[in-house]
């Protein structure tokens, strides 16, 4: 896949300036996860890893949040 979605472009143009060294930002997904860390020298500045479930979430915020 050579083209960049707009929805994941504007993750990237969101997330991406707070992706630092030797830290991630993990987006949750109802079907997956997204993981974005820096990349290494010679390569992309933001490194994408995507992580399917194997099953899909149908849970609200409210109710991740509630025994916290």
């Amino acid at each position: 896949m050579n083209s960049v979605s707009k929805e994941l472009e504007r993750i990237l143009e969101d997330y991406a300036p707070i992706v630092k060294e030797g830290q991630q930002v993990l987006i949750g997904l109802l079907d997956g996860t997204i993981y974005l860390v820096k990349g290494q020298e010679g390569e992309a500045p933001v490194q994408i890893r995507v992580s399917p479930l194997d099953e899909r979430l149908e849970i609200t915020v409210d109710m991740l949040f509630q025994g916290m």
